[in-house]
């Protein structure tokens, strides 16, 4: 277990929102075939297994979380982390499961020992860090999972053709700087930096988004 110097960089925002946050996203689902399918297709890219140790970063208030434990079964655990308190007040509300918990931490910093967790997740959320809160993020993430465990991220891609690429210029107009700053620098150079091998890499919406799979070497 670690104690790093982490960025200091957080959006309250999403504290804020939290109570708009699953409506908000179920509603943004329905455009791309619905939450809950996309959501599925992130996580079977995880591989897992009963009696896996799986845990979820920047977790939010839980939707993946639960879902990973409904693959795993009972004699597994899964560990969700965010910096939101509201989030996770969220979270806990809907977990029914015993083999599921909860931590209001930072993911740059996470209160588990090397090599503990068999598998990773983090969706949609190292674009709203700064570059040191991911790096910071990645190298933590690598340093709790297990050798040759698998890493899935989902997040913003390179979209190609002029119409995908309209698109995210819109949606750019609504993000922060940390956003840009993660195209910029590209996110697999920051993952493979990190200590991961990248195993593939599979384009959503012509490249808007992007799930990347990888693996601790």
């Amino acid at each position: 277990m670690t104690q790093n110097k982490t960025s200091g960089y957080y959006r309250n925002e999403f504290n804020k929102i939290a109570w708009l946050y699953d409506p908000l996203i179920r509603a943004l689902g329905y455009f791309v075939g619905g939450e809950r399918k996309i959501r599925k297709r992130v996580l079977n890219l995880l591989s897992i297994k009963s009696g896996d140790k799986v845990l979820d970063a920047a977790c939010g208030t839980g939707t993946s979380l639960i879902m990973i434990g409904e693959m795993v079964g009972a004699n597994s655990e899964v560990v969700g982390i965010d910096l939101s308190p509201n989030m996770i007040k969220i979270a806990k509300s809907k977990v029914k499961s015993a083999n599921i918990s909860f931590l209001n931490t930072n993911s740059e910093d996470i209160p588990y020992p090397d090599n503990y967790f068999d598998k990773a997740h983090i969706s949609l959320a190292l674009h709203e860090m700064i570059h040191e809160g991911r790096v910071n993020t990645l190298r933590e993430i690598h340093r709790v999972l297990k050798p040759s465990g698998i890493f899935v991220v989902a997040d913003f891609g390179n979209p190609g053709g002029l119409f995908a690429r309209f698109l995210f210029k819109i949606l750019m107009l609504v993000e922060t700087d940390t956003a840009r700053d993660m195209m910029k620098r590209g996110l697999l150079n920051e993952i493979k930096d990190a200590g991961f091998i990248v195993e593939e890499v599979i384009i959503l919406f012509r490249g808007i988004a992007q799930i990347i799979v990888a693996t601790k070497s």
